[in-house]
């Protein structure tokens, strides 16, 4: 039985630029999880930050129009994750649903073994991605090559682990930095115990501060999301701002360098880069 995405959202008016916080469920694509919004608001422009796979479920953030801007600075923040360890198996895609590449009948772990081996990948580590991935391949997405057959040997990166335990039995909570797999760290976690391991029930719970349980179909304004400062600005310095000329009016703010939301009349109009006291903008709101 497939999956209405369109039940998981509140029917809610068209605006301009917000964001939307989406409960993915597992059986479908996190593209597809953009159709609701899309047809609700009448645009097609509408990103995500953070990308799920098909099989697992939990917090995608959505932007609607210029809030799409915004998603990079979404995308980079720390992710939290629960999902369920499965051992004594290996498989092509790194699920317990993928092709069976070797297994291992003869499995026992503790759980102060594997508490034990959990620990062990806290901090920076490498991590090599799991070829059914949407990692590019000279400009072809290494699933798409994997599904043909092809060889893929990809790079280790770097990424951080800074919270890795278990919730019940071999189900495992990890918090961890952009660009980690739960695929590749279930296999990891394995091969440290000295057998094969694969991961399923990924659910993702958090992106930074922005928890899943927060996902309940309604827009959510940029300055609701992303906690950076605001500076309100006169009616004359809006017009330059919206025209890309610096203005004064950063003072008293965050630390130079810094990102900050731009407003006037109460209503955010851009984001700015904060230097010397001046306000930067980089893009329009």
């Amino acid at each position: 039985m497939g999956v209405n995405i369109e039940n998981c959202f509140t029917k809610f008016p068209i605006m301009p630029s917000a964001f939307v916080l989406i409960d993915k469920p597992p059986g479908i694509t996190s593209f597809k999880a953009l159709n609701a919004i899309k047809k609700q608001l009448g645009t097609k422009r509408v990103g995500h930050a953070g990308t799920l796979d098909m099989s697992a479920s939990g917090l995608i953030v959505a932007a609607v129009e210029k809030c799409t801007r915004l998603l990079p600075y979404v995308e980079a923040q720390d992710k939290v994750y629960a999902f369920d360890l499965h051992l004594g198996i290996l498989t092509d895609t790194l699920e317990p649903t993928g092709n069976i590449l070797k297994q291992d009948s003869n499995v026992t772990i503790t759980a102060e073994k594997l508490n034990d081996v959990l620990q062990t990948f806290v901090g920076e580590i490498e991590q090599i991605p799991p070829a059914y991935s949407a990692i590019k391949i000279d400009g072809k997405r290494a699933s798409d090559l994997a599904l043909k057959g092809q060889n893929i040997e990809l790079r280790p990166r770097k990424i951080t682990i800074y919270e890795l335990k278990i919730l019940s039995g071999y189900q495992l909570y990890c918090k961890c930095s952009k660009g980690t797999y739960i695929r590749s760290l279930a296999r990891d976690i394995a091969e440290k115990l000295g057998t094969y391991g694969v991961a399923g029930n990924i659910r993702r719970l958090a992106i930074g501060d922005i928890s899943v349980e927060q996902a309940n179909g309604k827009p959510i304004l940029p300055q609701e999301l992303l906690k950076w400062e605001t500076a309100n600005v006169s009616e004359e310095d809006a017009k330059k701002i919206l025209n890309g000329v610096p203005v004064t009016g950063g003072q008293g703010l965050a630390i130079s360098g810094n990102l900050v939301f731009v407003a006037n009349n109460e209503q955010i109009i851009a984001v700015a880069e904060l230097q010397n006291g001046y306000l930067v903008p980089k893009f329009l709101l």
